[in-house]
């Protein structure tokens, strides 16, 4: 009777092995406290350790911006607007001395409670969503082309406008000032804006999505996720794909980011989530954050009473990627893998890797169906170090695979196909 419950035991076993191994699922972020060799899909289950950062400082805004609500980066230059009760006015600044240089006025709009901005190729838009107490029903984005504001001097422009409801509001709140329907975070991916609420009752962001054609809709609300805290900013890397929210704790004003990265199509919380405290930032709101080029990134916080405007340099790098420098030359070296022969035609892959960083490499085959081929572990012994392995492929069935190798905080990529 034992040996059948123990035959039974080993096939239960057997058999969920060859399922994980088959799903491929888990943590994928070598970064990750829960990092999984044996994933090949990210499944969105990686947890860090906490993370405190603090941001250099790069420069104090003038008073015209003092309560600087949304950024975004193009032109050269920073362009930012102040929140609600001041003049419905988008602001051109200098990137590397934060002067006022242009301003842009509304001549249909006013500022109701304006609080973000987002673009794409061609528009500029702006988030009159601000909805302290819950329950404004007019709330809008404002759409101008950039090609009405581009160039230097003062100007007017006139606006189109997105009217929008949220679908899970039925008119009334239970707590004004503590709802769940505030909002003032925004971005713009291919033909829809996203929105990132700010959650006073629950500290969570609900994400809704809305086309950015002018008209009037009831958004779509797609995910939440609980951020311990208040989103006030948002931005879109378009090159990298990642997402980073700003904000800051409720009632204690820490500030704070989440870096969204490495998601599948555009299930911004589907990939991996990580937060980094900003504790020693002395600023009560900071609200407005842009990526300017590559990963780096500007921040600007509004002044009160006891802190001026300010604005401060973030490269996200820190974290998504491992960037390693040459002392000589200051070149970005990112490291690089080929493997021959590819098609696969013989017994062996030989796979040659470059510029890796120092600690243990990690080199994966992977099926088409996610399935965890073979895996193989070396020891980089010195940063920068070049090293060559190979990998058994004669049992290997024709198709396409993917060669991964992970190396310090990255993943490279390779296709490689078997004849």
């Amino acid at each position: 009777m034992l040996r059948i419950i123990s035959v039974f035991f080993l096939i239960a076993l057997f058999s969920g092995n060859i399922k994980s191994q088959e799903s491929g699922k888990g943590c994928t972020d070598p970064a990750a406290k829960n990092y999984d060799i044996t994933a090949s899909v990210n499944n969105g289950s990686c947890t860090y350790k906490t993370t405190v950062y603090n941001p250099p400082f790069k420069y104090l805004l003038p008073e015209e911006v003092q309560e600087t609500s949304g950024l975004i980066y193009f032109d050269k230059a920073i362009w930012t607007i102040n929140d609600g009760g001041n003049d419905p006015i988008l602001y051109k600044l200098d990137r590397e001395t934060g002067t006022v240089t242009a301003r842009i006025t509304f001549t249909n709009a006013g500022n109701t409670d304006w609080e973000a901005l987002a673009q794409d190729e061609e528009y500029v838009y702006i988030g009159d969503f601000g909805n302290n107490r819950g329950t404004r029903n007019d709330l809008h984005v404002l759409k101008i082309s950039k090609k009405d504001i581009t160039g230097s001097g003062d100007s007017n422009v006139s606006s189109e406008f997105i009217f929008f409801s949220y679908p899970d509001y039925t008119g009334t709140v239970d707590k004004k000032k503590n709802n769940n329907f505030d909002c003032e975070s925004m971005i713009c991916i291919g033909d829809s804006l996203y929105l990132f609420s700010k959650n006073r009752g629950d500290n969570k962001t609900k994400l809704y999505r809305l086309p950015k054609q002018e008209g009037n809709y009831k958004a779509d609300l797609i995910d939440s996720f609980d951020v311990r805290g208040l989103i006030t900013g948002a931005d879109y890397n378009k090159t990298t794909k990642e997402v980073t929210l700003l904000g800051y704790t409720n009632k204690t004003w820490l500030p704070f980011l989440w870096l969204l990265y490495d998601y599948e199509d555009n299930d911004l919380f589907s990939g991996n989530k990580r937060r980094i405290d900003m504790l020693n930032i002395p600023a009560t709101q900071t609200e407005g954050i842009a990526y300017v080029d590559g990963r780096n990134c500007i921040i600007t916080s509004e002044g009160r009473k006891l802190f001026t405007q300010t604005a401060y340099d973030l490269n996200t790098g820190k974290w998504i990627e491992d960037r390693k420098h040459e002392a000589d030359t200051g070149e970005l070296l990112l490291p690089e893998i080929t493997a021959t022969p590819n098609p696969m035609t013989g017994k062996r892959l030989i796979v040659h890797m470059k510029d890796l960083s120092k600690g243990t490499c990690i080199i994966k085959l992977i099926s088409e169906d996610g399935s965890l081929v073979t895996t193989k572990k070396l020891l980089v012994k010195e940063e920068h170090q070049s090293l060559q392995t190979k990998l058994k492929t004669h049992k290997l069935k024709p198709g396409n695979y993917q060669l991964q190798v992970h190396t310090g905080t990255r993943v490279i990529n390779l296709k490689c196909t078997k004849l």
